[in-house]
C-alpha cells in the first residue's frame, strides 16, 4: 500500500514528527541539516516523505583587533544578533525502486537584526537528486560539489555548532582582520548551480564528480544576465569569475583496529571568464582554477583529529576567485581535535594559509606595488552543550593573524606600513532546532 508521511501539512504530521525527534547530536552544524543526501526513514517503494526542520540562533559576541581605532572612531566590537533558517524536505521512493526528492535551505537576510520589519527570506541552498541504492544518485542544483560532500567531517568544524573559523564569530572583526577561510565549502562554491554524481559506497570508498557551468553572481551567470544565461554573456568586472568548473573526488571511510578513518582526496579545476574590454584585461590576465585537496578524519572512543589541506591556484577569499597571472599558488591547512563527553564536545581548530592574497598593481609592469603572500594562520577553541532535546548553548573563543609585506590592512591599499593585523574575540549563543 502507498504510504503518504505529510509531517509538514497537519497538526497530526507535526505531532509525529515531535514524538520522534531524537536527542540532539552533539557538534550538529548548519550543513548537517542540508547535506543533500536522502536520510531519513528507510522508504519502501511507493513511500513518499515531506519534512520541515528549523533552527533559530541568538547570540552575543566581542571581538577587537589592531586597527579598531581610526581618525573618526572606533568599533565597539559588540554584537547581538538573531537569524532563523528552514529546511524543507522531500524524499520519495518509486514502485521500481528509483529514489528521488529535493532538499532547500530558506534563511533570513535581516543581518540579525532579529523582527524587522524588512526581513525577507531566500533560497541559499537547494537541490534535488534522482537515483538509486545500486546506481549512486546525481543531484543538480544549488548546492556542495562533490569534493565538498566527500571532505564532509576533515574541516573539524563541528566542535562549537557554529563552524568554527567557518562560522558566525569573524562578522565582529574589522573586516580587515578576519582571517580567510579557504576551504572548498565557502559559499562561493555551494550557491552555483551545478550537476553532481555520487556512487554507492563499496568497501568503504565512495567516488563522486561534479560540473557548474558558470560561476554566479546573486542568482545569475553573471552580473547582467538571467539565472539560465551562459557564460557568453560576459561583462566588464567578471574575468574573475570560474566558468566549466570540474571537481572530481574520492572518499574512504573504514576502520584501522580500534580508530574509525574518514579519508578523501580530491581535485577541482576551471576556466574563466576572459573579456578583453574589461579594466581588469588592462592590468593582468587570470589563471584558471586548479586545486589539489586531501584530508582525514581519525576517531578513537570519545577523541578525534583530523585536517584538511589545500593546494594550487586558489586565491584567499573561500570563494574559489581567480589568481592573476604573475602571482604565487597558494597552499592551506585545517587542522583539529575534539572530545566528546555525553552531550558536551569540546574542541579546537587550527588554520594556517599562505597565499597570494591582496593585489596593487596598476598595469602589466608596473612592480612597483608588488606585494609579498599573504600569510595567515588562527587559533579557536570552543564547546557546545546540548542542555535539552532540541536546545544547545555554545562558545568559541579565537585569536587569528595576518601579514602581507606591503599591504595596509586598515587602509586597504598598498603601503610599507600597516603589514600586519591581529584579532581576537568571543561568542556565546543558543540555537534551538527541530
Amino acid at each position: 500500500m502507498r504510504k503518504i508521511m505529510l509531517a509538514a501539512t497537519a497538526i497530526a504530521g507535526f505531532s509525529a514528527l515531535a514524538a520522534t525527534a531524537q536527542a540532539a547530536e552533539p557538534g550538529l552544524t548548519t550543513d548537517s541539516f542540508n547535506a543533500g543526501q536522502a536520510t531519513g526513514a528507510t522508504l519502501a517503494p511507493g513511500d513518499i516523505s515531506v519534512r520541515l526542520r528549523a533552527q533559530m540562533w541568538v547570540e552575543g559576541s566581542y571581538a577587537t583587533d589592531s586597527a579598531q581605532k581610526t581618525a573618526t572612531g572606533k568599533n565597539s566590537g559588540v554584537l547581538l544578533g538573531s537569524y532563523i533558517r528552514l529546511y524543507p524536505k522531500f524524499d520519495a521512493k518509486a514502485a521500481n525502486g528509483l529514489e528521488y526528492g529535493a532538499t532547500l535551505e530558506i534563511r533570513m537576510n535581516s543581518g540579525g537584526t532579529g523582527s524587522s520589519a524588512t526581513n525577507t527570506l531566500f533560497a541559499r541552498r537547494y537541490n534535488g537528486y534522482v537515483g538509486t541504492a545500486a546506481a549512486g544518485r546525481l543531484y543538480f542544483g544549488a548546492e556542495n560539489n562533490a569534493l565538498a560532500r566527500l571532505a564532509a567531517g576533515t574541516t573539524m568544524e563541528d566542535f562549537d555548532f557554529n563552524g568554527g573559523f567557518n562560522g558566525d564569530f569573524p562578522a565582529g572583526q574589522n573586516g580587515a582582520a578576519a582571517l580567510n577561510w579557504v576551504s572548498m565549502r565557502g559559499a562561493g562554491f555551494y550557491t552555483t548551480n551545478k550537476i553532481v554524481y555520487l556512487s554507492p559506497s563499496f568497501s568503504g570508498f565512495t567516488v563522486g564528480a561534479g560540473f557548474e557551468p558558470t560561476q554566479s553572481v546573486g542568482e545569475a551567470s553573471l552580473a547582467n544576465g538571467g539565472t539560465l544565461n551562459p557564460s557568453s554573456s560576459s561583462v566588464g568586472s567578471n574575468n574573475n569569475l570560474r566558468r566549466n568548473t570540474v571537481d572530481v573526488a574520492a572518499q574512504w571511510k573504514g576502520s584501522l583496529g580500534p580508530v574509525a578513518v574518514t579519508s578523501f582526496v580530491g581535485y577541482i579545476t576551471s576556466g574563466h571568464i576572459n573579456d578583453t574590454a574589461s579594466a581588469d584585461a588592462t592590468v593582468s590576465k587570470y589563471k584558471n582554477l586548479s586545486v589539489v585537496a586531501g584530508g582525514a578524519r581519525l576517531t578513537y572512543g570519545p577523541f578525534a583529529v583530523g585536517g584538511t589541506v589545500n593546494a594550487g591556484a586558489l586565491n584567499a577569499n573561500g570563494g574559489g576567485g581567480m589568481l592573476r597571472q604573475g602571482q604565487k599558488n597558494g597552499i592551506d591547512a585545517i587542522m583539529g581535535a575534539q572530545y566528546i563527553v555525553g552531550p558536551v564536545i569540546m574542541g579546537v581548530q587550527y588554520v594556517v594559509n599562505t597565499t597570494a592574497g591582496n593585489y596593487a598593481q596598476t598595469s602589466p609592469t608596473n612592480t612597483a606595488t608588488t606585494l609579498g603572500s599573504l600569510h595567515e594562520y588562527g587559533v579557536a577553541v570552543g564547546a557546545a552543550y546540548d542542555y535539552a532535546p532540541g536546545a544547545t548553548l555554545y562558545g568559541t573563543a579565537f585569536y587569528d593573524q595576518r601579514h602581507q609585506r606591503g599591504w595596509n590592512f586598515a587602509g586597504a591599499a598598498a603601503s610599507g606600513t600597516g603589514n600586519s593585523i591581529q584579532g581576537r574575540g568571543i561568542q556565546i549563543g543558543n540555537v534551538f532546532k527541530w
